[in-house]
């Protein structure tokens, strides 16, 4: 377990287990992954004592470095269109 500060305020329940309520300037105990959620859940609501907390295994795709999509968002493939269909 490690020691964090807390940046803002923050309150949670993930599976039943309740995070907070904490106020900025709180120092808190908790493991790395909790601290991980939380700052997923809230970005930079937890500062540890050597810097932010990132997760040393981030998915690709997720957070700043996220690569910009190759292709554009493709169609609404529910839309309808204009006019109403016949019933015969």
């Amino acid at each position: 377990m490690a020691v964090f500060e807390v940046r803002h305020r923050y309150r949670s329940v993930r599976d039943g287990r309740q995070f907070g309520p904490w106020q900025a300037g709180d120092s808190i105990e908790l493991a790395e992954a909790d601290a991980h959620w939380v700052n997923r859940d809230s970005p930079g609501c937890l500062l540890a004592a050597s810097g932010t907390v990132k997760p040393a295994d981030a998915p690709v795709g997720v957070g700043e470095d996220a690569p910009e999509r190759q292709n554009p968002a493709g169609p609404n493939r529910q839309h309808r269109g204009g006019r109403p269909r016949s019933s015969s």
